[in-house]
C-alpha cells in the first residue's frame, strides 16, 4: 500500500463539498480517496499513456530483426536450455 506523505490543500464552492460529499456517501469512500483517483484519472493517466507510447517508439525504433516465429521460438528455447 502506498504511503501518503505529501499534503495538498485545496477550496470548494459549498455546492462542489456537498456533490463531492453525496458521491462519498454513495461510493462509501473517503472524499481523500475521491480525489486521488480524480487527479491520477484526469493528469496521470495521460503522462502514463505518453510513456508507454514513448517506450513503444523506442523499442520500434530499434529495427531489431525478426523472423520466422517458429524460428524464433527455438532460437529462445536454445537459449533457455544452454
Amino acid at each position: 500500500m502506498a504511503t501518503y506523505t505529501q499534503r495538498v490543500q485545496t477550496m470548494l464552492t459549498p455546492s462542489q463539498y456537498a456533490l463531492l460529499s453525496e458521491v462519498a456517501e454513495r461510493t462509501q469512500q473517503p472524499l481523500s480517496i475521491l480525489i486521488r483517483k480524480a487527479i491520477e484519472a484526469v493528469y496521470f493517466a495521460e503522462a502514463t499513456r505518453q510513456k508507454r507510447y514513448q517506450a513503444l517508439d523506442q523499442l520500434l525504433a530499434l529495427q531489431a530483426p525478426v523472423a520466422d516465429w517458429e524460428e524464433m521460438e527455438e532460437e529462445i528455447t536454445r537459449g533457455a536450455l544452454a
